[in-house]
């Protein structure tokens, strides 16, 4: 049981800021995560420090002194948008500490445990497709790293429906021509033989672990350790599978990894082909369409179903000859004309992707808005801080930090003032910190001597 935890207000001292503790964000047998913010700017991130019982052996207590650093000098390498950002870190009162990204949100554990029921075929393939780029990222380091955990409580969902993954403890690099793993870990029912120290982890490792994942979240029951589903075993479960999107649950869970998929990017194209969607090749130098599943949905017979306000999923190919078109939110056929659910409203057409027209005194450009929460600010490479819109050479230091920040909420993209010291204007007037403000087509917005126009595209 853990002791002496931080309690609110605390102020931690790390190598690059101080940080005041807000709350305990969750607790374990190894360690506690806090909410912080950093003094320097008043930014929102997670502590994480590793506290182990007073009785721990001395031995494990190195090992997991040297998987924390690992995580953390993991972290601190990769840049990818379903990655925590590693800040900090350092040592308090004798304890390993990493500061990184605040992630809101739930796991999809969570979800799956609150809504009680699977989730639909169309939302279960998008989060598994979040997920087969960002592992095909880290497959493509160099050397490669091998996740090893991939499990629902170890993915968050945000509120803009992007997937991050979390806890590095036990990923490692791949090391060529080695028998096996030099310590055999990972979670029963995800991991797949090799990692029961029969043989070395490599990028197929992963896929098993992604393929159980997406086993647990279409039947809503963790997968059974070492057992490759059976045909028509998620079918059943789930009415929304079809023996296509089963089949590459099964190919992927195969005990004998030769009969796995051989790439995440070869899973990913498999998924994609389960939703009708195209591949766009990650190495061809095309940014693949970013895949936002809709909201959880539980698979209740009569109620109606509670909705979490996420981004649409990207539109997919029009099948030669259309029979419908399937609602991503509760899965109803639709006439191929139709251009909203008639189930349930939902729209049937991704929505336009908005853009901003950005205006400084040293010069203009266009951004999409196809990432968000999108940050408006100064970047601090000092603090590993760059923003999306970067006004460092274009405000003269007016523009904080942490400025403002534009978001969707359901259907609506807002501003938030981010409590900057001089402020932001909506079309000419000031808008109150921290309060979202709805914005619309044609809208101002000004930072300093920059001023960005609200389009739709």
């Amino acid at each position: 049981m853990l002791q002496d935890l931080l309690q609110a207000n605390t102020i931690v001292r790390g190598d690059q800021s101080h940080y005041q503790i807000l709350n305990l964000i969750g607790r374990g047998g190894m360690g506690a995560v806090y909410r912080v913010q950093r003094t320097s700017d008043t930014s929102i991130w997670a502590l994480k420090e590793m506290r182990l019982p007073p009785d721990t052996p001395p031995d494990e207590i190195v090992e997991n002194r040297n998987l924390f650093a690992q995580e953390a000098d993991l972290l601190r390498k990769l840049d990818h948008p379903n990655l925590p950002v590693i800040a900090d870190f350092f040592e308090n009162d004798g304890r390993p500490t990493m500061v990184m990204e605040y992630v809101p949100g739930q796991t999809l554990e969570d979800l799956l445990h609150d809504s009680n029921a699977p989730m639909l075929k169309h939302q279960a393939v998008s989060y598994g497709i979040q997920l087969c780029r960002v592992l095909h990222y880290l497959h493509t380091r160099q050397p490669p790293i091998i996740y090893r955990d991939l499990k629902p409580s170890n993915v968050i969902l945000t509120p803009a429906g992007i997937l991050k993954v979390i806890d590095f403890g036990v990923a490692r690099t791949h090391k060529a021509h080695k028998a096996k793993d030099t310590i055999a870990m990972g979670s029963a029912g995800y991991a797949p033989p090799e990692q029961y120290g029969k043989g070395q982890t490599d990028a197929r490792s992963d896929i098993y672990a992604l393929g159980a994942t997406l086993f647990h979240m279409l039947v809503n029951l963790p997968p059974v350790p070492l057992q490759t589903p059976q045909p028509n075993a998620i079918i059943q479960h789930n009415p929304s599978v079809d023996a296509k999107t089963e089949q590459v649950i099964i190919k992927a869970m195969m005990l004998d990894r030769e009969k796995r998929f051989m790439s995440c990017a070869e899973m990913e194209k498999a998924l994609l082909d389960c939703l009708g969607a195209p591949y766009v090749d990650p190495t061809a130098g095309v940014k693949p369409p970013p895949v936002k599943a809709p909201a959880m949905q539980a698979q209740t017979a009569n109620a109606a179903p509670a909705r979490v306000p996420v981004a649409a999923p990207p539109p997919l190919a029009t099948p030669a000859q259309p029979t419908g078109s399937s609602c991503p939110n509760c899965g109803r056929m639709n006439k191929p004309e139709a251009r909203f659910c008639s189930g349930c409203g939902t729209p049937l057409i991704a929505p336009p992707t908005p853009r901003l027209r950005i205006f400084s005194p040293r010069g203009s450009w266009e951004m999409k808005l196809d990432r968000l929460p999108c940050v408006i600010g100064r970047r601090d490479p000092r603090q590993n801080h760059y923003p999306e819109i970067d006004l460092a050479e274009h405000d003269r230091g007016i523009a904080s930090r942490n400025h403002a920040l534009i978001q969707r909420d359901g259907k609506l993209y807002t501003l938030i003032d981010q409590g900057s010291t001089n402020g932001t204007l909506l079309n000419g007037v000031i808008i109150p910190a921290h309060t979202p403000q709805s914005l619309r087509q044609g809208d101002r917005i000004k930072v300093g001597e920059v001023e960005m126009e609200f389009r739709w595209s």
